[in-house]
C-alpha cells in the first residue's frame, strides 16, 4: 500500500481545501482518505511519502481534445502526412498529456481511427497516457466544418450509417458538426449546417449503443437544433442565448466550454503557421467578447458546465500544459479556483460517463492525483507547479514531461 500523509486535499467535489490530509492507496484505487492522525496502520504500508506543504487535486480530465494533431500546424496540412509519423507524434503528445497533469480525456474527433489505436495501445500498458474516450471520425455535411478530415454525411439514414460506422470502429461517443467554425476557412460559424432530423439520427443511433453524443456549436441556431436532436453535450457554445440555456437545463444536456482556444498565445508561432493565424484573428477575436457573455449567462442559469482544451484542434491550440490554461481561463471568466477545479474534475468526469471511477478523491475511485508544490485556490496557476502526477496508483515519469 501507498500512504501520501499530511496533504492539503482538494478533492474535486466542492468541498473546501482539507489540510492535514492523509490518503491510502492500495494498488490501482483508492483505499481510504481522512485526516492525517487517523490512519489504519494495522495493514503493510509499502512506502509512505510526506506530502506536508504540498497541494492534492484529482487528475484533471480534458472533455475535448485531438490527439492525433499536435496543435501548431494546420490539420489540412498535418492530414497529408505520412499516417505512422502522426502516429508516433501522438504517443509522445499523450505522454506529455500524463506527465502535465491531465489523467483521462476525451478525443472529440480523430484520423483514421489513430486514437483508438491509441487507447487500446494505453490500456494495453504499451506507453504511458491518461484513460481515453473516443469519438472516431467528426461527422459533417457535405463541405462542412471540418470536411477534409471528417465523414460526409447529408441526410437521416447517411447520418444514421455514419455514427454507427464509429461505433463500429470503437468510439464512446459521436461527434456532429452543427455549425461552421474557425479552423475552416470561408465558414460562418453562427450558420447551421447539420439539420435536427440528420443530427437525430444519428444521436439515437449513438443511444441505442450505450455511446453519447456531442456537437460542435457556436452560433445559437446550432445549439438550439442540437438540443433539439437529444445531444449530451454543446462543444463551445460562443452564442448561448436565454432560450438554449434554459433548454440545456431542461434537457440536462452540458456544455463543454473550450477557453483558451478563443484567446491562443501567438508568441513563437512557427513561420509556416503565422498566414493560418492571422487569417483567424478576426473571427477569435469575435467569439472572445461573445464567449463571456455564455459563461456569465450558463452560470445565471444553472447550466451544467464542462471544460476541455481543444487542443490539436487548428495550429494555435498546442497540448503542452492545455487544461492548466483552460483552468486559468476558466478563473478569468469570474469562476473561483475552487469552482474551476470542480469543473475540470468532477463534471468532466460526469460527461464523460465516468463519474464512479475518476473525477474526485474518494475511496473506491482510481487513485488518479496531481501533487503541487503551491496553493492552486491561491493561484490557480500552480496547476503547472507539478511535484508528481499518479495515474492508477502509479507515478508517472516527469521526464515525458515537455
Amino acid at each position: 500500500m501507498l500512504l501520501i500523509e499530511n496533504a492539503t486535499v482538494i478533492d474535486g467535489t466542492g468541498r473546501a481545501a482539507q489540510p492535514n490530509t492523509s490518503i491510502l492507496i492500495d494498488g490501482e484505487r483508492i483505499a481510504w482518505i481522512g485526516p492525517a492522525d487517523a490512519v489504519d496502520r494495522s495493514k503493510p504500508i509499502e512506502q509512505t511519502i510526506d506530502a506536508g506543504g504540498k497541494y492534492v487535486i484529482p487528475g484533471l480530465i480534458d472533455a475535448h481534445v485531438h490527439v492525433c494533431w499536435n496543435g501548431r500546424e494546420s490539420v489540412p496540412e498535418l492530414i497529408k502526412r505520412n499516417r505512422d509519423d502522426l502516429l508516433l507524434e501522438a504517443v509522445t503528445t499523450l505522454r506529455s498529456v500524463l506527465a502535465s497533469g491531465t489523467t483521462a480525456v476525451r478525443d472529440i474527433g480523430g484520423q483514421d481511427y489513430m486514437e483508438m489505436s491509441l487507447q487500446r495501445a494505453v490500456e494495453a500498458g504499451h506507453f504511458a497516457g491518461p484513460h481515453m474516450r473516443t469519438s472516431g471520425k467528426l461527422i459533417c455535411m457535405t463541405g462542412g466544418h471540418g470536411h477534409f478530415a471528417a465523414r460526409e454525411a447529408d441526410g437521416p439514414e447517411e447520418l444514421r450509417k455514419a455514427a454507427r460506422e464509429q461505433i463500429k470502429a470503437g468510439a464512446d461517443n459521436i461527434k456532429l458538426m452543427a455549425t461552421g467554425g474557425v479552423a475552416t476557412p470561408g465558414q460562418d460559424v453562427q450558420a447551421g449546417q447539420l439539420t435536427v432530423a440528420e443530427m437525430a439520427a444519428a444521436v439515437e443511433a449513438a443511444h441505442t449503443m450505450g455511446c453519447t453524443a456531442s456537437s460542435h456549436c457556436h452560433g445559437a441556431l446550432g445549439i438550439k437544433n442540437s438540443l433539439l436532436a437529444g445531444m449530451d453535450s454543446v462543444e463551445h457554445g460562443s452564442y448561448l442565448d436565454e432560450e438554449t440555456a434554459e433548454m440545456m437545463v431542461e434537457q440536462g444536456a452540458a456544455l463543454v466550454l473550450t477557453l483558451g482556444v478563443a484567446d491562443p498565445d501567438l508568441d513563437d508561432l512557427p513561420a509556416a503557421v503565422r498566414t493560418e493565424a492571422e487569417r483567424m484573428q478576426e473571427p477569435l477575436e469575435t467569439l472572445r467578447a461573445h464567449v463571456r457573455e455564455t459563461v456569465t449567462l450558463a452560470r445565471e442559469k444553472g447550466v451544467f458546465i464542462g471544460s476541455g482544451s481543444d487542443a490539436g484542434g487548428n495550429p494555435l491550440a498546442p497540448h503542452d500544459f492545455s487544461m492548466a490554461r483552460e483552468l486559468e481561463e476558466l478563473v478569468d471568466h469570474g469562476l473561483s479556483p475552487l469552482e474551476a477545479i470542480g469543473i475540470v474534475t468532477r463534471n468532466n468526469a460526469r460527461i464523460l460517463r465516468w463519474e464512479d471511477e475518476v473525477g474526485m478523491l474518494e475511496a473506491g475511485k482510481l487513485a488518479d492525483f496531481v501533487i503541487l508544490a503551491g496553493d492552486p485556490l491561491a493561484d490557480i496557476s500552480n496547476v503547472r507547479n507539478i511535484e508528481a502526477v499518479y495515474k492508477n496508483g502509479e507515478r508517472v515519469n516527469p521526464s515525458q514531461r515537455i
